[in-house]
């Protein structure tokens, strides 16, 4: 009788491992699909905003300087925490469970080469903006609004919190509104 309450444990166990795993794989994924278009407005392709940027020749300079340096670091960093991640997977994958340290210093690792990630990819925004022109800094900010916006919290039209984006009234009885 108690071996069966544990064979139903460890069965239930794993069923709740591999819902957890495949949620977590479900996100990743959706996390891949390109942004949706934001209504009224298509986000523009990375050609067509450096048009519309309208860089003289010093600023295409500049930015093509930046961007060697940026996509290298970049690409190490997405290298060590696919890694990272191998081996938390390979870590969960073992037949016995294994302790919750080692499993918490590699989400910990992971965490802080997404941190370096991140911090690269501002910084890199703030050396991209240095070499723009007010009106320009506009327009590259409108656009990663527009093409990140559902990333940092919006809808994929800006960061702006109920009404929709910056400048946009937040509709009556929203947190926020006047």
């Amino acid at each position: 009788m108690k071996r069966d309450w544990l064979l139903y444990l460890v069965i239930f166990s794993l069923a709740l491992n591999v819902g957890t795993i495949g949620t977590f794989a479900y996100f990743r994924w959706q996390d891949r699909q390109p942004p949706p278009a934001p209504p009224g407005e298509a986000s523009l392709p990375f050609r067509e905003l450096l048009g519309k940027l309208e860089l003289d020749q010093q600023q295409r300079q500049d930015l093509w300087r930046l961007a060697p340096g940026h996509r290298h670091k970049v690409r190490e960093y997405r290298r060590a925490l696919a890694q990272k991640r191998r081996e938390l997977m390979g870590l969960l994958k073992q037949e016995t469970m294994p302790p919750w340290p080692p499993v918490q210093a590699k989400v910990r690792e992971i965490s802080e080469l997404q941190l370096r990630l991140e911090e690269e990819m501002v910084n890199h925004l703030l050396e991209v903006q240095k070499v723009l022109k007010p009106p320009q800094r506009q327009v590259l900010m409108i656009h990663l609004e527009q093409r990140l916006g559902h990333f940092w919290g919006g809808r994929g039209r800006g960061m702006g919190g109920p009404g929709g984006g910056p400048g946009q009234p937040c509709p009556p009885g929203a947190p926020g509104a006047k």
